[in-house]
């Protein structure tokens, strides 16, 4: 639960605040990797999201295995009250962004110096940091005045990439103008947007989208369209940034519930559970991990899956747990042969063998498996109900396996 307003990070430098999504169930194991793994303060979780502080650098931060996807914390606020008056409303929304554009850009600053700044910025090419500093004054002013012109006809995207929904808002140019009015006679009434002229001559250059989730209360009343579209307004008006869907330097991120309001911005474009060693995907990379987790392997450990379909779990083991000797065992020739693929594009031929064999006629001597860890494919999912009478064979198999 969220007893107050959580400040921007960064403002003073390091160690820097984040937050990381993770699947129903698996906040927990974030909780533990993360403190383990990165030494991290500070660590609290509600549903879905676990908040942390470190000064890891980026190579530790991109290890986590249990997270969906990493996060700089801009803002942890209260969830938006709602009223009658949408402009009311959609003033407080426009607030998680026009307000403290210092702590705003701070961040910014550390999202490129994590990235060693290499930051493509509007459509200047990558550069030597040398040469982008010998434009002109003048260059940077003509420049500025281009984007301006076309800032007005830009949207803002809703591509929220958590928990893979992807809904694009298609560009207005027309439609919801009483929204564009209210929300703009709004932002500008503020006295915060004045801070626009002295903040956008640093960040000129800068694209940005916004990828916005709504839930709960406000979810029935705004859909999140129409509220990353007042957010891309008062972005553009607060730092003279420039909407862009398709490849943006910056990606803004924006959770509104009943609970509370988010807003942060990707550290990685790919989510943390995309595992680069993996070339087909089968049971998710997070879900393997944890089971893996939960065996307490042991170096010099004999691993089992006897039913390891695309090897995920023995992935995920393999990668973590050094010095352990894996198996995986299937019945099926296209899934031990999507697990092979996999094993050899993680360089792991060497840990992980595979073996065809029934799980219920394992050929394994009694008790030479230190550890079974296996996702048995039965229930919902698979739909598999007339096999369900072999549940017991199997776990009888594999705990004399073991």
């Amino acid at each position: 639960m969220v007893a107050g307003v959580e400040e921007a990070p960064g403002c003073a430098g390091h160690p820097v605040r984040y937050f990381c999504t993770a699947g129903r169930g698996l906040e927990p194991f974030l909780l533990r990797e993360v403190q383990a793994r990165l030494g991290a303060t500070q660590v609290e979780y509600v549903s879905g999201k676990v908040f942390f502080t470190t000064n890891s650098e980026l190579s530790k931060l991109k290890k986590l295995k249990s997270g969906e996807r990493l996060f700089l914390l801009l803002k942890k606020h209260p969830p938006i009250s709602l009223s009658r008056n949408k402009g009311k409303v959609f003033h407080e929304i426009q607030k998680l962004v026009i307000e403290e554009p210092r702590c705003w850009l701070d961040i910014v600053s550390i999202w490129k110096h994590l990235h060693g700044n290499k930051v493509i910025q509007g459509n200047i090419s990558k550069e030597n940091p040398k040469s982008l500093k010998r434009k002109s004054e003048e260059e940077i002013s003509i420049s500025t005045k281009k984007q301006k012109r076309k800032q007005i006809l830009e949207t803002v995207s809703d591509e929220c990439q958590v928990e893979e929904h992807k809904n694009c808002v298609v560009p207005e140019t027309n439609n919801n103008m009483d929204l564009w009015t209210e929300s703009k006679t709004f932002l500008e009434e503020t006295p915060e947007s004045r801070t626009e002229k002295s903040v956008e001559s640093n960040n000129h250059s800068f694209n940005f989208r916004v990828s916005c989730r709504c839930s709960g209360a406000i979810a029935k009343v705004f859909t999140s369209q129409e509220v990353g579209r007042v957010l891309g307004i008062a972005l553009i008006k607060q730092f003279g940034w420039t909407a862009n869907l398709r490849n943006p330097d910056l990606e803004l991120f924006v959770h509104l519930n009943d609970i509370y309001s988010v807003v942060g911005i990707p550290v990685f474009r790919l989510p943390l559970a995309n595992r680069e060693y993996i070339q087909t995907a089968g049971l998710r990379s997070t879900i393997a991990w944890a089971m893996a987790s939960l065996a307490e392997i042991s170096a010099g450990s004999f691993v089992l899956d006897p039913m390891c379909g695309l090897g995920t779990i023995l992935l995920e083991a393999a990668k973590e747990w050094l010095n352990v000797h894996y198996l995986g065992a299937d019945i099926s020739d296209s899934q031990l042969q999507g697990s092979h693929e996999n094993i050899k594009a993680a360089g792991l031929m060497d840990k992980i063998g595979l073996l065809k064999a029934s799980v219920i006629a394992l050929p394994l001597p009694s008790e030479s498996v230190d550890v079974v860890i296996s996702d048995i494919p039965f229930g919902k999912k698979f739909k598999i109900r007339k096999d369900m009478k072999l549940l017991p064979d199997i776990l009888r198999e594999m705990e004399s396996a073991a």
